[in-house]
């Protein structure tokens, strides 16, 4: 008796018969071929002069730090792309750019995949004798002469005469990004960017280049001047044919960075998903451009943002968890917790088509106040507008605000705004809760150039709310019942059994809540990001004072008939000190 067994695996990159070279700045040689741990390069300019072709590998030592521009050579194939890596140990080689315009540099070559190093890249751009350190072969004005002086990047990636594609970049450390402008110019002492990808196309001789198919997880970028990664493609603007495209950013962390954590500039089929941005518009450094939302598409289509931490973005304009920029097509903000961002939670600009928010939880954010550090305007929990790059604004079709849980404390009030000019915006099934002893929270809600689907939205209490009538359509203005509000959990944002908004929402196309459970079509669901089934708690026992202490039953009953039950405490001397016990845990079938 035979079997045919099939196997089906996912795509990966084969190595195929390339050459691995090694590296090391404590025990290389460039005497030596490279070619073994034993007989490893010394420096980048050794690695620099080799034309690398498909499946070479370039290893760099573990704890050794060079300083200097690495700029590979060459290119791999789908199959078998170029790997720069490192070897000996866990502790990432460092490429320190040492002012040089980038740490490292991808110059019109494609298919790489680059991994475990640390790039940083503040030093003077001046060398010993006082002349810009350059890279003989990168210059022009387009590249600023090849010059670290007045902008800077941890890693660069350039498509000047022609596109290119296939890059994977993980566990990459980029920070401490800053150039060194003289002091006539010390206005650009902000442009310090991690990752920049940059396409230079020049339409008058039909020179229209691209980047595509390009996959960063688990990046740590921080401390950077500007942005985090930028993408953006010079020489198209105006035309909407061309796109960057197909973009992944993933399992990846910014922190402080001075301005936005991620900027997609006229890109197609980007997916930013399980990433945490936290201090973008970062004032830790004075070199900072100190502005910044978590992140922000313009001028691109199909952009998925999901499932992402966004907290404690500043600045005096902007600076929301994520806003979509003007020119969009097709961007769906959803299942992201968005935390203590002073410019506010969501925002959308004009001349943009179906794009929007929902089920997402937002907590703390927009207490920005208009005139107060500089300060241009107020903090806003929505904010639409027609703001684009005509002086008359331009109106979107198909903007959306849905199923989202807003959670305001007591100590600012932000606003909701819906321009005049901006459109279309539905705006449906939002739970909004102000906390008891805050200001009254306004509404600018504008009668002209716009049309309006609301319906089901949660206002508590109605004392806190000056409403535009708009918004009062169908709307709610009872307790909502979350489980803690207040709290820094996006979990305490569920609705308890006896919340009047489960089952209260309006229809709305949507397959999961912000917490992935199901959201079924022909029934109603419930209002704000959470559609479970949540029984009891945390609920308050007196009983046990002079503890602290809560106890929580939680009862779910799954989709399928399978019922859950927890029951446990929390507790402690004091809120915010706490322990934790599951007294009883069951699973039964109805």
């Amino acid at each position: 008796l035979t079997e045919d067994l099939l196997v089906e695996v996912d795509p990966v990159a084969v190595s195929g018969p390339g050459t691995t070279y090694y590296v090391s700045a404590t025990l290389g040689s460039d005497a030596k071929d490279g070619l073994s741990e034993a007989t490893a390069f010394e420096t980048l300019s050794r690695v620099n002069a080799l034309s690398l072709g498909p499946g070479d590998r370039v290893l760099f030592r573990s704890g050794d730090v060079w300083y200097g521009m690495l700029w590979p050579k060459g290119s791999g194939t789908g199959g078998q792309p170029i790997v720069i890596g490192s070897y000996g140990g866990s502790v990432k080689p460092v490429i320190d750019g040492d002012g040089y315009q980038a740490s490292l540099l991808i110059l019109d070559d494609d298919y790489y995949e680059i991994s475990d190093l640390e790039l940083t890249n503040e030093a003077s751009h001046l060398d010993g004798s006082g002349q810009p350190k350059v890279e003989v072969g990168f210059g022009g004005p387009e590249n600023n002469e090849g010059s670290g002086e007045d902008v800077r990047f941890g890693l660069k990636v350039v498509a000047a005469t022609r596109s290119l594609s296939g890059f994977e970049f993980s566990r990459l450390d980029i920070h401490d990004i800053y150039p060194t402008p003289a002091s006539s110019n010390v206005a650009l002492k902000h442009q310090g960017y991690g990752i920049k990808y940059e396409s230079q196309s020049d339409l008058s001789v039909g020179n229209i280049f691209t980047i595509s198919s390009v996959l960063m997880d688990d990046l740590l970028v921080s401390r950077t001047g500007h942005y985090g990664v930028w993408v953006r493609p010079l020489g198209l603007s105006g035309v909407d044919t061309y796109k960057h495209d197909d973009f992944t950013l993933r399992n990846s962390r910014f922190l402080d960075t001075g301005g936005a954590g991620f900027v997609i500039v006229k890109a197609s089929n980007v997916l930013v998903e399980n990433n945490v941005f936290d201090g973008t518009g970062s004032h830790l450094d004075s070199r900072m451009w100190q502005r910044g939302s978590g992140l922000w598409p313009f001028d691109s289509k199909d952009v998925v943002i999901q499932s992402n931490i966004l907290r404690n973005a500043r600045g005096p304009l902007d600076s929301y968890g994520v806003h979509i920029d003007y020119n969009n097509e097709d961007v769906l903000v959803q299942y992201n917790y968005s935390y203590n961002n002073e410019g506010g939670f969501a925002q959308i600009l004009g001349a943009n088509e179906n794009c929007g928010y929902r089920y997402n939880v937002s907590v703390n954010d927009g207490y920005r106040v208009d005139g107060i550090d500089g300060a241009v305007q107020d903090g806003r929990i929505f904010n639409v507008s027609n703001f684009c790059s005509s002086g008359g604004g331009c109106s979107s079709t198909g903007n959306f605000l849905y199923n989202n849980t807003v959670y305001v404390p007591n100590t600012f009030s932000p606003d909701i705004v819906f321009k005049a000019g901006s459109g279309e915006t539905l705006f449906h099934n939002n739970l909004i809760v102000v906390e008891a002893g805050s200001d009254v929270l306004q509404t600018d809600i504008a009668s002209s150039g716009v049309t309006y689907d609301i319906e089901r939205n949660l206002f508590y209490p109605a004392s806190l709310f000056s409403l535009a009538s708009a918004l009062t359509t169908d709307a709610l203005y009872v307790d909502p019942k979350l489980r803690l509000p207040g709290a820094d959990d996006p979990t305490m944002y569920k609705l308890l059994l006896s919340s009047p908004a489960r089952f209260a929402g309006a229809f709305v196309p949507a397959g999961r809540d912000y917490f992935g459970l199901l959201v079924e079509s022909g029934v109603r669901p419930h209002i704000g990001a959470y559609n479970g089934n949540q029984v009891l708690g945390p609920i308050d026992v007196p009983v046990l004072a002079p503890l602290w202490r809560w106890l929580m039953v939680v009862v779910v009953v799954g989709a399928t008939g399978l019922v859950s039950m927890r029951l446990g405490w929390v507790g402690g001397v004091a809120p915010g000190s706490t322990v934790g016990r599951i007294l009883k845990s069951d699973r039964r079938r109805l």
